[in-house]
């Protein structure tokens, strides 16, 4: 009896103190049987107002119907942890908001303004045990990846509208719900500007003979990625600045000494460089130099040049790096895509297969459009000069040739 009693005592006490265990030490305890706490959620859509609540990854907003989601509230089910949620918005016209927690509201009422992103964090002494994973569908780009832990999900400087938003919340260092492939999507900080410029006016014969001017992509994120494309660029145009002031000095010595050279120009010496942003978006830049030089002679000449990088790492981005082919198909097909066009255009009729399936390759120059990518060749290169630049544009939809471009980032 004494025996039975004494167990009984045991089992009631070790039964105390597992009841007694804060919730973190419980949950390692019983491990796979652990109650994961879950976010609650509901939304504010445009001529909607505020739906009801939603749960453990149920969709919160609207699909098909192109209606904004203007505020969100969060609250959690913590299930007996130390837990709490904030979370912060990007709203059109104002930017990020602060911080709101547990159940406030963030975003706008009355004022017809968009969602257009949001990041959402865990807080509390037991948030180490636990990601928050959440998606957004937003305007023009459907279903977007899975953020976690405070990333951006949505978009920026696209004015895009959030359309619905999924929240499910796991174990950490566990499965995503699914794709974490670009969550975010945003246009870069960046700008073109005339960064040299040089004039040479003749006061004998009251003419301007020479002028020079330089464009050059500008960027604005204080980032190491904004430091590397500076690298880049300045390396760029000092390249340029020597060459120019060596043209300079020779072509005023010449204009200076030579009755023959000044009298045979047709105009004033040329060296400018005109710079574009050809394309903008999921986390690319694609940016266009066009040199255009006279220095005597019968005509000037124009090249250009263009280089595109991931703007999350700030790597250039081969040809290479957009085409769903090998490498050593390469020239074969897109000299296949250069004959289709000889055959259809009539302004193409003389270009050069054999010169362009010598010359096409992974570093063969292209840059990005917002209809596909196009790859190019300057003049006297692969046909008479007359013809100008050879472009052959690839729509983004031919995937047969192109990777989407969103799984480049």
């Amino acid at each position: 009896m004494k025996n039975k009693l004494y167990r009984l005592a045991v089992m009631l006490v070790t039964i105390l103190m597992v009841l007694t265990l804060p919730q973190s030490i419980l949950a390692e305890t019983i491990g796979t049987e652990t109650v994961l706490p879950t976010a609650n959620y509901r939304t504010h859509v445009q001529n909607i107002g505020w739906q009801d609540w939603k749960s453990a990854g149920q969709t919160s907003g609207t699909s098909g119907q192109s209606l904004r989601l203007e505020a969100i509230e969060i609250t959690l089910n913590d299930q007996g942890y130390d837990l709490g949620v904030a979370y912060q918005t990007h709203v059109q016209n104002i930017g990020w908001q602060e911080l709101k927690y547990n159940g406030e509201t963030s975003g706008t009422s009355g004022q017809s303004l968009r969602l257009e992103a949001i990041r959402i964090f865990l807080s509390g002494s037991d948030a180490n045990l636990f990601d928050i994973y959440y998606r957004v569908h937003a305007q023009n780009l459907g279903w977007l990846g899975w953020a976690k832990n405070g990333e951006s999900a949505g978009s920026a400087g696209l004015s895009y509208r959030l359309e619905a938003i999924e929240i499910v919340i796991v174990q950490k260092g566990g499965a995503a719900p699914g794709s974490t492939l670009r969550p975010f999507v945003s246009v870069y900080n960046m700008g073109i500007a005339q960064t040299q410029s040089q004039n040479y006016y003749d006061v004998d014969t009251l003419r301007w003979v020479y002028g020079s001017r330089y464009e050059r992509p500008i960027f604005y994120d204080n980032s190491l990625v904004q430091m590397k494309l500076d690298v880049f660029y300045e390396a760029l145009e000092n390249s340029w600045v020597q060459t120019n002031n060596a043209d300079y000095m020779s072509f005023v010595y010449a204009y200076t000494t030579d009755p023959v050279f000044r009298q045979n120009l047709i105009g004033k010496y040329e060296n400018n460089v005109t710079a574009a942003i050809t394309y903008n978006n999921n986390n690319i830049i694609s940016v266009t130099q066009e040199q255009y030089r006279y220095n005597g002679g019968a005509h000037g000449n124009s090249e250009l040049t263009a280089h595109s990088f991931g703007t999350r790492t700030g790597d250039e981005l081969l040809l290479g790096d957009l085409l769903a082919i090998p490498d050593s198909q390469i020239s074969t097909k897109l000299t296949a895509e250069f004959q289709q066009l000889k055959n259809t255009d009539p302004n193409y009729s003389d270009i050069d297969l054999t010169a362009i399936a010598g010359k096409l390759g992974t570093n063969s120059p292209y840059y990005l459009t917002t209809t596909g990518v196009c790859v190019f060749f300057n003049p006297y290169e692969v046909a008479p000069g007359a013809l100008g630049r050879v472009e052959l544009l690839i729509p983004y939809s031919r995937t047969d040739l192109l990777v989407e471009v969103e799984t480049l980032i």
